[in-house]
Parts: C-alpha cells; sequence; structure tokens
C-alpha cells in the first residue's frame, strides 16, 4: 500500500528518467526506476543505471577533507598556503570557511554564465576554472562573517585534495570510499570523455537552452532537448553514481565504517559551520542541517543542465530517501504539483502513513475589497517599479481580485489593501504604500530592518535617447565584451564572442540608466544592466547588477 502512494508521486512525468529509493532501519522499503535513461533509444533507467548527481557531490568532497584531517589536513590553515596565486583578497580564508561555505568567494559558476555569457553546455576545465577564479579578486563578505551558498569553496576542496593526497579527487576518493564501501560504478568524472557503461543522458526544457527576452513559455507546448554536460570541474559536482550504490552510502551514513575513528568522523560531519560572532550556519561538511516537524534532517539536493537529484536523511529515525532523475525541472515540477517537496511527501509517508498532501489544496485568499483610491490607482493596468541600490524590481497587479506583488519576478505576495494607498503583506512579513512626489508615485516597503524606496519605470525612450548606450563594452579582467545595440523596445547585448552567446537579450529600459531583461525559464528573474557616467555625464561603462550583493559590480565594462 506504501509503495503504491509512493510511486503515485511520480505519476504525469511522461518519459522523465527517474531511480528513487527509501532506506529505513537499515532495510530497502522502497525502490523502483521510471522513465527513459536515454530518450532517443528508449533505454529503460535501472538500478545500476548512473547518474550525474550535481550538487550532491559536495558531501563526498568533504568527506575526502574528513578523511584527510584523519591524517594531517588542519582546518583551520589558510588556503593561501595551498593557493598562494588565488590572490591577497583570499589571505583570511581557511579550510573550514570552504567546507562550511563561509568563505565569501564569488561563485565562479554564476559569473561564467550570468556574465562572460557561458552556457551551461559549455566545456569547462578545472584549470580553465580556476584561472577565472583568480580574476574575480574580491570577497562577497569577510571570511567567517556570514553564510553564503556557492561552488567556488568546493571546487577548490576537490583541488586541495589533489594537493594535500598527491592524487585527483577521483583516485583518493576511490581508494578511501568507493572501494572501500564497494560502490563499483561512482566515480568523479574529470574527463568528459570517459566511457560509461549504463550512464544516462541529461535531458532539460527546449526553451531553457534556448530562451527568448519577455517570453513566457509556460503556456507553449513542452518540448524536451538533449543537455549535455561537458564540465570537467569536479569537487562542487561531477559524482555519477546509481541508485544501488547510493544506498550503500546511505547505510554507511547511518553506521560508518570510513577513517581510523569512524564515529569521530560521523559526528564530523555533522558539526555545523561556526561564524565570527560564534553562531552557527546549518552547513556541515558538504550537507544542510536543519529541523523538521521536530526532526532532525540531514539532506542536499543537486541541480544541473539536465540532471536532479537529493539524499534526504532523518538520522534519528534512520531514515534516507534518494531520488535521481534526469531532468533538471524535475523536483519543482513535484514542489508546485504537490505543495512539498517530494522526498518531504516521501519521509512523511513512511514515517507518519500521512497522505494528506496527495490531496492537498492550494490555499485560496480571501479576496478584499478596494478602496477607491486603489481602484483609480490600478485600473490601469500593472504599475512596475525599481530600486537603484539594489536593482530590485517589482510589479504591483491585481489578480483574481487580489492585489499582489510581484519581486523580481521569483517571489508572488499577496498584499492586504488599505486606505491612502497603503498595505501589508498578508504573512506581515513588510507593510508599505504608495506616495506621490513631484507628481510621481513612488513605492515604499518597510520592514524589520528599514525601508526600501522603489522609483516608478520611466517612459518608453525614443531611438535617439536610447542610441547613447549603444557601442562597444570590453572588461578587461574577464577578457569578454558586449557590442550594444538599439532594439524595437529597448537594448540589446549580443557577446563580441560568438560562441559565448548565453547573455544575449533584449533589455528594456526600467529607470534612469538601469535596464532590465526577463528570459525563463533560463533566467527567471529580472536581471539587470546599469550604465555609469563621467563627470560630464557621459555614458562610459554598464556593469550587471545583482540584488543579492555578490560582487559583480566589481567587473566594469568599459566603453571602447
Amino acid at each position: 500500500m506504501i509503495e503504491k502512494k509512493i510511486e503515485s508521486l511520480f505519476e504525469d512525468l511522461a518519459d522523465t528518467g527517474i531511480a528513487a529509493a527509501v532506506l529505513k532501519d537499515g532495510e530497502v522499503v522502497f525502490k523502483e526506476t521510471f522513465g527513459y535513461a536515454n530518450l532517443e533509444h528508449e533505454i529503460p533507467v535501472k538500478a545500476n543505471s548512473v547518474f550525474h548527481v550535481a550538487s550532491v557531490s559536495k558531501q563526498f568532497t568533504a568527506m575526502c577533507i574528513a578523511l584527510l584531517e584523519e591524517k594531517s589536513l588542519d582546518p583551520s590553515q589558510r588556503i593561501i598556503d595551498f593557493f598562494p596565486d588565488l590572490g591577497d583578497h583570499a589571505g583570511e580564508i581557511k579550510i573550514s570557511d570552504l567546507i562550511h561555505m563561509t568563505n565569501g568567494l564569488p561563485d565562479f559558476y554564476g559569473m561564467s554564465q550570468y556574465i562572460m555569457g557561458f552556457r551551461e553546455s559549455d566545456f569547462i576545465t578545472s584549470n580553465e576554472a580556476y584561472a577565472l577564479l583568480k580574476k574575480l579578486r574580491w570577497l562577497k563578505f569577510k571570511a567567517g562573517e556570514k553564510w553564503s551558498y556557492g561552488n567556488s569553496g568546493y571546487f577548490l576542496l576537490g583541488r586541495l585534495v589533489e594537493r594535500v593526497a598527491g592524487l585527483s579527487l577521483n583516485e583518493f576518493a576511490t581508494r578511501e570510499i568507493f572501494a572501500p564501501l564497494e560502490m563499483k560504478d561512482t566515480f568523479f568524472r574529470e574527463d568528459n570523455s570517459r566511457l560509461t557503461k549504463n550512464i544516462v543522458s541529461g535531458y532539460c526544457n527546449y526553451k531553457y537552452l534556448h530562451p527568448e527576452s519577455f517570453k513566457d513559455p509556460s503556456n507553449d507546448p513542452v518540448k524536451v532537448s538533449n543537455a549535455l554536460d561537458l564540465m570537467e570541474c569536479t569537487g562542487a559536482g561531477q559524482l555519477w553514481s546509481t541508485i544501488d550504490d547510493l544506498l550503500i552510502w546511505e547505510r554507511n551514513f547511518h553506521s560508518n565504517t570510513l577513517g581510523k575513528d569512524p564515529e569521530v568522523i560521523s559526528k564530523k560531519i555533522l558539526s555545523p559551520g561556526i561564524l565570527n560572532d560564534g553562531s552557527e550556519c546549518n552547513y556541515g561538511y558538504g550537507l544542510f542541517l536543519s529541523k523538521r516537524k521536530g526532526r532532525t534532517v540531514v539532506m542536499h539536493e543537486g541541480g544541473c543542465l539536465g540532471f536532479n537529484s537529493v539524499i534526504y536523511r532523518m538520522p534519528d529515525e534512520s531514515l534516507s530517501v534518494v531520488i535521481l532523475a534526469n531532468r533538471n525541472d524535475f523536483l519543482c515540477n513535484r514542489l508546485e504539483k504537490l505543495g512539498i517537496e517530494i522526498y518531504e511527501a516521501i519521509a512523511d509517508e513512511i514515517l507518519e502513513n500521512d497522505s494528506t498532501y496527495l490531496i492537498q489544496k492550494k490555499e485560496v485568499s480571501t479576496v478584499e475589497s478596494f478602496t477607491q483610491d486603489w481602484s483609480e490607482l490600478m485600473e490601469n493596468g500593472d504599475k512596475w517599479f525599481a530600486e537603484r541600490e539594489s536593482a530590485r524590481i517589482c510589479r504591483l497587479f491585481v489578480e483574481e481580485g487580489l492585489l499582489k506583488l510581484d519581486m523580481n519576478g521569483e517571489n508572488v505576495m499577496v498584499l492586504s489593501p488599505l486606505q491612502g494607498l497603503r498595505f501589508k503583506e498578508r504573512s506581515r512579513a513588510f507593510r508599505g504604500e504608495i506616495t506621490q512626489e513631484s507628481g510621481e508615485i513612488r513605492l515604499s516597503l518597510i520592514s524589520d530592518v528599514g525601508m526600501k524606496q522603489f522609483l516608478p519605470f520611466i517612459e518608453p525612450l525614443s531611438i535617439d535617447e536610447l542610441s547613447e548606450y549603444a557601442g562597444r563594452y570590453y572588461c578587461r579582467d574577464i577578457d569578454t565584451g558586449y557590442d550594444i545595440s538599439v532594439a524595437e523596445r529597448g537594448l540589446l547585448l549580443r557577446n563580441i564572442n560568438p560562441h559565448h552567446d548565453g547573455m544575449n537579450f533584449q533589455y528594456r529600459p526600467a529607470i534612469k540608466d538601469i535596464f532590465y531583461t526577463f528570459a525563463p525559464p533560463y533566467i527567471a528573474c529580472y536581471f539587470s544592466v546599469e550604465f555609469l557616467r563621467n563627470h560630464n555625464n557621459i555614458i562610459e561603462a554598464f556593469i550587471f547588477r545583482d540584488y543579492d550583493k555578490d560582487g559583480r559590480e566589481y567587473l566594469r565594462f568599459l566603453k571602447v
């Protein structure tokens, strides 16, 4: 009965290739495969099908570090001792900062894709990634000051294993982990030309690889594309494995046999990072540490071009849920359908026999009447605003009789309209108001951390006004340039390297000198660039903006 309920969670997934299993008290209580490992040849997924597990790889890299710590490696040692050419900005980063993601390093994946225009399918070697990381000479924050998820730290940990052990990451992991546990079909892929028996092909939505500016593909017929993953950057990713091998890994998690002192190793990998102020961050050795329904959870998802994966554990209940899929939107698809993560639903079913999620309905928000001033404001359609400090963009709109705020294309919140063009967010996370200043409406959002003021979008610019921004721009730091030309409703950015066309989109004006694009599902948020002027008010450069403060603004593209 439970097996049938769990299987029902994987319905309506067409031919998506999936391998899923549940381990409880050391016994496999559920194991099933679905769909195709290769669509073209209609090869079904089997228990020995080899999937890319993406960021689930990080816990294996971290285990290698934990095993090296048993030998002689000191996690408090500064990484500059191993990577002296990384730059002075990295001088205070410790190995432990890489492990617990408290290092502040910019993410080289994000920079290569969303600034340099690389596509996820581009071939990048480990040495190329390291060369790029050396060019990104800033920190998002001082080492140990904050926690921020990223891939650069674990990429460096993979190279650190090589420098300390004298073996590649795959060679060391094979000797110390895969061989002792008899995980015969698991490896870090350091060479993308490697022949692998039973390897799974990755797939994605056609629109993910062929996005268009300002076109919502949600109503288009779903078309599937091959998703060729050519990366050779191990550490943060590139572990390939099977559902059977990962069940071995899970048995070992619940009863570790690795290391000279397995009990110490088990405690170490579950130890949270400690920030400079003494507080904890909920990230261990490649593992997220949290609570759900009062129970301890240890887990990590993985997502990359063509693949999704998750290992979800509840150690006090001796429970592990493992899912591998060959679509990069699998987990999002299930979350949208079920209302909770699919692995949480499976855990609930196993532990509580609680199938309420199967009939879960989206909460229906109560329609609240609009005051006259709100009705007059919104009668002419959506209102768009942008904040210069963070380059965040939001849209105020009415849908199904509800006032809503779309923040940066990523989060839609329901608002309760109040008198005087004021409002409050339904969960009371913030409040706000619309004011008028010099005949111009402005949006203010007020929360516990202060007030942010958003300016209204400017009127469409004429061709002459847009021509001021046109030209060639180049960033020497990362050897990347863009030609900018006038488009029908804004500006068109084209990388001067025709192969790196991942950010070749149309950008429309938001507020003065800030333009934005929207190209889902590849760029599913409002993504901005800002033009910079000199003391003579002449445009001299542009920068990519990011409200998460990852530092990409340090990369200036100067007008040639």
